[in-house]
This record gives structure tokens, C-alpha cells and sequence, in this order.
């Protein structure tokens, strides 16, 4: 089924004449989340920063998120349709320490997906095409209207040429079917349409220089192509391994394949059905991998959960074999997370939100090596928010409420505060300078269109608390959230 190596190969081109060190996995930047390249394992795992101990708002916004912001470098991008005119899905750029939009790229058709930013490289190379200097890392970006509209974009390095904008239309994509590798000379953002074709396609930077280094001709080169079709299938997530080595495809008929890109060919397969054949008990006949799939810290084992049987699964990255079986009792509408809890020699943990009743959902943690129940947690009400775990372990996590909890990784809860609309993006982590000093902001979109950005009190010298003194909006436990 190795339809693409030679074509790959040919379409590249000069790839393997280089004796050039790799440009690195496909990261922009080392800011704390910036979707892709600092997390590829999927985890929702931020591992330098800790969120608030009292939250206080520093800013809000009119647009909210349709889906996680994304933070490169010193801005924040977030997936939004406009509230008037014609509603396409839009990329605002906001500054991330005042709240004020900078600018905005779209407009999409179809539904937003988190954008994804990748290290594109540059080759200074002579007439001949030999490189005289080492490669140079340079932005690039995936940006998605859904189902039916990608763009790979990169900004010419030198002006006067033209930009990589290049709008993929007719092939329609899943949200959350953006994903990306890197051979150290091309990135390769990688996604899967409607039909089941899974698609590549990659791009890097020729600089061509006379011998007094002065600038002759700029090319991108860049393309795509198709690796192979698995009928019958729709793309459900994209994940990795950290350095993108492996990839890991979740479809919506069950199936999970793995991509060896290193040898430019499957590494194995499984679904459902195999995971659960277990022999200790009912075996699923049929589920859907709908959630993304996450890595385990060491690199070694895949998170698959299969959605609607509420079973998770811990599945060895080395070939597809099933490792564990957990079962939940409910379909799984959030998650998986995976995170350090520090009570337990900071162990994996992994956690997922399951459908308890019709009015309330449940926080399920489950220790990575083994599969093993560590606790459950019944939320007051319904949530399908995937958690943000931060460096101390501490889940972050809202509600259809519009409650967003702070619980730490021994299920007890930290705080509550309430933001009047329900929450179901991700809580997104990141690091600026605010009045001086390095400060870590929490964003978090609620479906009344706002987009909060909260930080802890102690930073606000001369502010309180949202809500303290209204009931509205606080740590103190309040209606409808956990008492």
C-alpha cells in the first residue's frame, strides 16, 4: 500500500542530496501552547507554566473561540465566525496582554480549526543547487475552514517574491484532521478527506546565491500528493509521537493506523473491535475513534478511546497491540489529557469526561501504565470540555454552565469560578510579559461569543476577583457548580 514513496521522492526532488542537520520537529516557536510542535503527543499538557490559585479576569473579548486559540510567539489566534455579515470561519489575532484585536486572515467556508505552525526551512544554495550555508528555519502555518477549505501559507523571506498561499478547495477536511511532520529538510502538514485519501503535502525555502552571495532567484517548493485511501473511512484526528517520527490516525469507522515516516510506510493497524477482543468479557462489535488520540509522556503508549462504548484503551505505539482496557460506563465526550500527577511520583495520568447521566458528566482518571481507575469525579453538570493540565498536575476544565474548574490531581477542588456561558474549548495556557513581569494568562472562549483572559489575583493590584461581593462570578462555591 506504499503508493507515495517514489512520488514523494521525485516530487521533492533535492531532498536527499542534503548533508544538512534537521531544522528540528515542526515548531515555530517554544511558547507554552501553541497547538502543534510543542504538544504532537496530543496531551493538553502544559509543562512549564502554572495556572491562577484565584482567578481574576484581565480582559475579555467580543468573538470567543470556536476552537482552541493558538499562541505563536507574542499574539493569539483565534478561530471565530463573525457575528454580522457573511459568517465564515475568521482568524482574529488579538494582542494576548490587552485584549485588542490586531488583525484578522480569512474568511474560510466551512467550520474553524485550531491553526497549526510549523517550521518551514530555508536552503541558501548555489546555481547547481548545492547548499552553501546551513538550512534556516522559517514560519509557516496550516489554517482550516473544516470541512471543505485548507491553506498552507508561508510569507516570502525575501520581498519581492511571491508568498506560499496556497487554498486547497474540493477536498474536504475534518477540524481536527490537521497534522504534521517534518524529514528535516520539508515540513509535511498531513490531513485526510471525506473519501479517505490521506494527504500530504510539504514545502521548504530555495534561496539561490552567486558566489558574492547576492540574491539570484527565490522558490518555494511545495506540493502535495496522496500517501494512500483506506475506503469507507473519515479522518477523525491527527497525533504523534513528540518528534513526529509516528503517526497516528484516528477514523470514525473504528480503524487507527500507524504512519512510520522514517521509512515512509505503515507501521501497523488496528480498531475497535481487535482492541476489545479481550476474552474477559462483551466485545465491542463497532465504535468510532472521534476523540483525538494522545501520547503517553514516554513516547510509548497511544490514548484511543472509543467514543460511544466509553472504553479507553492504552495501545503500544511499537506495534498496535492493546496494552489496557478501561471501561468508563458512558460515552466519552472530552479528552483525553494526559498530565503528571505529583502525589504518585508525577505517574501519568490520563483523564476523560464521561456522560454520567442526561445532566451530568464525569472526570475519570485512569493511570497510564496500566489502565488502573485512580477516581472519578461527577460533575454537577454536563461538560464537553477537554481538560488543560498544567505543570503542577492541576486539571483545568468548564462546563455547559459556564462554571471553569480548577482540580487538583488528587480530585480535590482547588476553585470554581463562573463565566456565564457554557465552556467547552480547552482552557489555553501561555506566558507574557504583563506590567513588567513574566505572567502566565489562562484564555478561555464561552459560546455567549466572549473570550476571557484570566489570570491570578496576586498580578491585579488593584482589582478583585470577578464576581467576590455580586454572586456572579468567583472562587467561592456558588448555584449550580460544585458545592
Amino acid at each position: 500500500m506504499r503508493r507515495w514513496t517514489t512520488a514523494l521522492i521525485a516530487g521533492i526532488g533535492l531532498t536527499s542530496a542534503f548533508a544538512q542537520p534537521a531544522i528540528t520537529e515542526p515548531l515555530l516557536t517554544d511558547a507554552p501552547w501553541p497547538t502543534w510542535g510543542r504538544d504532537m503527543r496530543r496531551s493538553h499538557f502544559v509543562d512549564d507554566l502554572s495556572g491562577p490559585n484565584q482567578p481574576a479576569v484581565l480582559w475579555f473579548s467580543r468573538g470567543g473561540a470556536l476552537e482552541e486559540p493558538a499562541i505563536p510567539g507574542t499574539s493569539l489566534w483565534a478561530p471565530q465566525h463573525p457575528a454580522t455579515g457573511s459568517r465564515y470561519t475568521r482568524y482574529t489575532f488579538y494582542n494576548p496582554v490587552n485584549g485588542r484585536a490586531t488583525g484578522s486572515f480569512g474568511p474560510f467556508w466551512g467550520q474553524p480549526s485550531t491553526p497549526i505552525f510549523l517550521n518551514a526551512a530555508i536552503f541558501i544554495v548555489d546555481n547547481d543547487g548545492v547548499p552553501v550555508l546551513p538550512p534556516v528555519p522559517w514560519d509557516a502555518l496550516m489554517l482550516s475552514g473544516g470541512q471543505y477549505e485548507c491553506l498552507l501559507f508561508s510569507a516570502t523571506p525575501v520581498d519581492g517574491y511571491p508568498d506560499v498561499f496556497w487554498t486547497i478547495r474540493g477536498v474536504p477536511a475534518y477540524r481536527t484532521g490537521f497534522g504534521a511532520t517534518t524529514d528535516g529538510n520539508y515540513i509535511l502538514p498531513v490531513f485526510a478527506d471525506n473519501f479517505g485519501n490521506i494527504i500530504f503535502l510539504f514545502l521548504a525555502w530555495f534561496v539561490e546565491v552567486n558566489d558574492s552571495f547576492e540574491i539570484q532567484d527565490v522558490v518555494a517548493d511545495y506540493g502535495g500528493l496522496i500517501f494512500d485511501q483506506i475506503p469507507s473511512a473519515a479522518l477523525s484526528s491527527v497525533s504523534s509521537n513528540q518528534d513526529g517520527s509516528l503517526l497516528l490516525f484516528g477514523f470514525h469507522n473504528g480503524l487507527v493506523v500507524a504512519i512510520d515516516f522514517t521509512i515512509f510506510d505503515y507501521a501497523w493497524f488496528t480498531d475497535i473491535p481487535t482492541l476489545s477482543d479481550s476474552g474477559s468479557g462483551p466485545e465491542v462489535a463497532s465504535d468510532s475513534v472521534d476523540r483525538p488520540i494522545a501520547v503517553t509522556s514516554d513516547n510509548a503508549t497511544a490514548i484511543v478511546c472509543g467514543s460511544n462504548s466509553g472504553r479507553v484503551y492504552g495501545v503500544a505505539l511499537a506495534d498496535g497491540s492493546r496494552q489496557w482496557e478501561y471501561r468508563a460506563g458512558g460515552a466519552i465526550m472530552a479528552g483525553p489529557s494526559i498530565g503528571p500527577d505529583p502525589g504518585n511520583g508525577n505517574e501519568d495520568t490520563v483523564y476523560i469526561v464521561v456522560r454520567h447521566s442526561a445532566t451530568q458528566s464525569a472526570i475519570h482518571a485512569i493511570r497510564a501504565s496500566d489502565g488502573a481507575g485512580k477516581w472519578v469525579r461527577v460533575l454537577p453538570n454536563v461538560s464537553r470540555c477537554t481538560p488543560t493540565i498544567d505543570q503542577d498536575g492541576v486539571l483545568y476544565i468548564g462546563d455547559d454552565r459556564g462554571f471553569l474548574y480548577a482540580i487538583n490531581p488528587n480530585n480535590t477542588v482547588r476553585w470554581q469560578t463562573y463565566l456565564g456561558a457554557p465552556i467547552r474549548i480547552a482552557p489555553v495556557m501561555g506566558e507574557f510579559i504583563y506590567n513588567g513581569n513574566p505572567t502566565t494568562i489562562m484564555y478561555v472562549a464561552a459560546s455567549n461569543r466572549f473570550l476571557y483572559a484570566i489570570v491570578d489575583q496576586s498580578v491585579l493590584s488593584t482589582r478583585t476577583p470577578p464576581g467576590v461581593g455580586t454572586g456572579r462570578v468567583g472562587t467561592v462555591p456558588l448555584p449550580g457548580g460544585i458545592q
